[in-house]
């Protein structure tokens, strides 16, 4: 019996003996790999270890910190909040899951995780992050330009428009820690003709619309997002008398709508959304549905795809959709490129949570676009986003809700929005 007792505890010190010389070795490599920025054999060798059961603080920092600068953010996060599991002070681990959620796109999420970071857990550079109730101010404009048709007589509804231009400006709050909110004023303005069963032989039109956006948003962690928006248009229109020597033209102060409600989730890889709204343009009324859903490969914003639709009901004109395709790409650490496709017979519309509204008869069948995203300075976002539009475009009978005279037309256009992040 104690021969059988002195064998197995020499048998047990030369295993532990082999296992510390083990772990040496390991971990030597794993920091030798760490200094080099040999992510790949750092990885391997870390696996080695934790298959072994080798888990510790040293291990998980030095696996986040080099997922981190590969821009494996999803990892980062698991590794480094390990680390915080093995050292409760360690604010360099902190930092740097604040800042995967930031570069990913997860801004709630970022935001939320340092509202909830005790300050004694904060370094420096956490510390100085503030949110301020003005998160972003935003400025832009948008020109486009119509194939011009016009008629000698037409007694149906039609706008031949030569060109539309608008302006926006607005804002972008934060407060108490879980709320959002954006609020924009646009001005809208349309040149062409007119045509009408009062007007049959066209008037000119100078179309003015001033609209306002407003959208609270709840962030709930991690990953949730709950909307509610809102988009209203006011306009004059001034309706001329059949007798024009008898009676005064008829002007009428004219308001409209949309609102709806929306949630989203954002995973690392995944990105998905749905809102339903309803509006009141041009005397009808419409229910929509709308979704999208993104694909990140990586888990960040070096590659990302987005698929989007949106069905629609409107009680005057029947059943519309639209559909649209996107990719983006980052061209370097300061310039992405969007480019998409867009399809459908969709009119009296709202897009991207309410943000985009076209309350008219025009008909985008098929669009083509990019977005070119510049920060040539650190607060300083430019988007300049050139587009083709081949637009559907029919004469309306508002009376007896029929349309006539297809028209196929061209439009080019572009937008530029400049973002000041506070």
């Amino acid at each position: 019996m104690r021969t059988i007792l002195i064998t197995f505890a020499l048998a047990l010190t030369t295993t532990l003996v082999f296992s510390q010389n083990d772990f040496r070795e390991l971990d030597r490599k794993s920091r030798d790999y760490f200094e080099k920025g040999d992510y790949n054999n750092l990885k391997k060798t870390s696996d080695i270890m934790l298959a072994s059961g080798m888990d510790y603080y040293y291990l998980r920092l030095r696996l986040g910190i080099a997922a981190f600068r590969n821009g494996q953010y999803s990892q980062a996060v698991d590794n480094l909040s390990r680390a915080v599991r093995f050292s409760s002070l360690d604010t360099i681990s902190r930092e740097l899951i604040y800042y995967s959620y930031l570069l990913s796109g997860r801004k709630g999420d970022a935001d939320l995780f340092l509202s909830s970071m005790p300050a004694q857990y904060r370094n420096s550079s956490l510390t100085n992050i503030m949110n301020p109730l003005v998160t972003n101010l935003f400025a832009g404009g948008t020109l486009t330009g119509f194939d011009y048709f016009s008629y000698t007589k037409n007694k149906l509804y039609y706008e031949a428009i030569n060109y539309c231009y608008s302006f926006n400006a607005g804002l972008e709050t934060s407060f108490l820690n879980r709320y959002k909110g954006t609020f924009m004023f646009t001005n809208l303005r349309k040149t062409g003709i007119f045509y009408s069963t009062i007007d049959s032989t066209g008037r000119n039109l100078d179309f003015s619309q001033n609209q306002l956006y407003v959208k609270l948003t709840r962030n709930l962690f991690p990953g949730w997002e709950i909307t509610g928006f809102g988009h209203f248009a006011f306009y004059t229109e001034i309706v001329p008398s059949p007798r024009p020597f008898r009676i005064a033209s008829k002007v009428t102060n004219k308001s409209e709508y949309s609102a709806g409600l929306g949630v989203s989730k954002k995973f690392w890889k995944l990105r998905a959304g749905a809102n339903v709204s309803l509006s009141d343009f041009e005397n009808s009324n419409q229910v929509r549905g709308e979704g999208y859903l993104s694909f990140l490969p990586s888990g960040n914003l070096d590659l990302y795809f987005t698929t989007g639709g949106m069905l629609q009901n409107d009680s005057n004109w029947g059943n519309t959709f639209q559909l649209n395709e996107e990719v983006g790409i980052k061209l370097s650490s300061k310039i992405w490129l969007e480019t998409g496709l867009m399809a459908g017979n969709s009119f009296h519309y709202v897009r991207n949570e309410g943000i985009l509204m076209n309350n008219s008869f025009i008909i985008p069948s098929t669009t083509v676009y990019c977005n070119l995203i510049l920060m040539p300075w650190k607060k300083i976002t430019l988007n300049i986003s050139p587009s083709y539009s081949r637009i559907t475009n029919y004469s309306w009978n508002l009376s007896s809700l029929y349309r006539d005279y297809e028209l196929d037309l061209n439009s080019f256009g572009i937008v530029i929005k400049i973002i000041y992040n506070n």
